[in-house]
Order: C-alpha cells, then sequence, then structure tokens
C-alpha cells in the first residue's frame, strides 16, 4: 500500500479544514467560529489546524489569498490577442471558477467583507488595463476612466448576483450574458 505524501496529507488536511470553514460560513460570519468546532467537524486536531494556521481569520485571510491567486493566475492565461477573438471563453472559465471554487465563503465575504469585494475588482481592473491594454479604443483617459469603472463594476455586480442567487444559472449562461452586455450594453424595446 502507497503511503501519502506530507504534501498530499497537507492538501487532504487543508481541503477538510477548508470544507469545514465553507460549512460553518454558510451558518455565521468567521468572527462567530471557533477552532474547536472547525477542528471538530473537519475531524482535525486543534495542533494539526495550529501547525497551519494562528486563528481563524488567519485561516480566512490564507483561504482568500490562494483565491485570488488561482483567479490571478486563470485571467493570465488569456492574451489580449485571444479576447479579441471573444470573450466568451475567459468568461466562462471565471464563472465556471467560481462555481467550482468559493463556495459560500466568498458570498459571505462579498456581502459583509467591502475589503474583499474591493480586492476582486483591483485585479480585475489591474488585468484591463495593464494586460489587455490596447484591447478597447478609448478617445481620452477621462473617457477610459469611466468606461473601466462601468466595465469592472457590472462585472463583478453580475458576479456578486449570481454567487448570491445560488448560482442557479450555468457559467455557460452567465457568459453569454455577460459577454453580451459588455459588447452591446442594454438594448431597448421599441420607441424611447
Amino acid at each position: 500500500m502507497e503511503r501519502a505524501t506530507p504534501d498530499r496529507r497537507i492538501r487532504r488536511t487543508k481541503a477538510q479544514l477548508y470544507a469545514a470553514l465553507n460549512q460553518l460560513l454558510a451558518e455565521k460570519p468567521p468572527e462567530e467560529i471557533t477552532v474547536t468546532e472547525l477542528t471538530r467537524l473537519a475531524d482535525v486536531s486543534r495542533g494539526t489546524f495550529y501547525s497551519h494556521y494562528k486563528d481563524v481569520p488567519d485561516m480566512v485571510e490564507q483561504m482568500e489569498a490562494e483565491l485570488f491567486a488561482e483567479f490571478a493566475q486563470l485571467m493570465d492565461a488569456y492574451s489580449a490577442k485571444e479576447l479579441r477573438q471573444g470573450l466568451g471563453p475567459i468568461l466562462e472559465d471565471v464563472f465556471s471558477y467560481i462555481q467550482r471554487s468559493f463556495g459560500p465563503v466568498p458570498v459571505h465575504a462579498l456581502k459583509a467583507d467591502p475589503a474583499f469585494l474591493a480586492r476582486f475588482k483591483d485585479l480585475l481592473r489591474e488585468k484591463v488595463t495593464r494586460e489587455w491594454n490596447g484591447l478597447y479604443s478609448f478617445t481620452d483617459t477621462e473617457q477610459r476612466e469611466f468606461y473601466l469603472t462601468f466595465l469592472v463594476g457590472g462585472v463583478v455586480g453580475l458576479i456578486q448576483l449570481w454567487m448570491e442567487g445560488g448560482r442557479t444559472e450555468s457559467p455557460q449562461k452567465m457568459a453569454a450574458l455577460t459577454e453580451s452586455l459588455i459588447l452591446h450594453g442594454i438594448q431597448p424595446q421599441g420607441k424611447l
């Protein structure tokens, strides 16, 4: 019988702790979660918990950092040249990533932690402005800021609404809606 390597054991232990944390966060805010109830639910000793984290807020912070690092990698996988072919693939990847990775943590964080939401917006804005420069054409700097604020706020708002609504629509449907809104806006029905 093959023994698990230390790295695999650590990953498994952290996965158990993350799953337990997600379950508890669905019930209450992070500041009300104790290490005892978290470790009991995860079936992990308190000593094991403390070998990885100082406390529950430290665990939440580390988990968010890992989520942001993975999200940044996903965003970095697309160049401006690829995006000129269409936004659908990256948007579908974004919604799929959120569907499988975020659990209830971001729903709580987006509602209660403005810093989490601001960090998410900053990451998206940085990618659009720095690395996808030239994808959009702007006539002046002020116009660019208005458009970017609208674009980032709109995309993050759609993600937030989708998450708070229980993510009943598929990532593919959300990606198509988001791409349509980015490229075409809201089209009026009939005469205005």
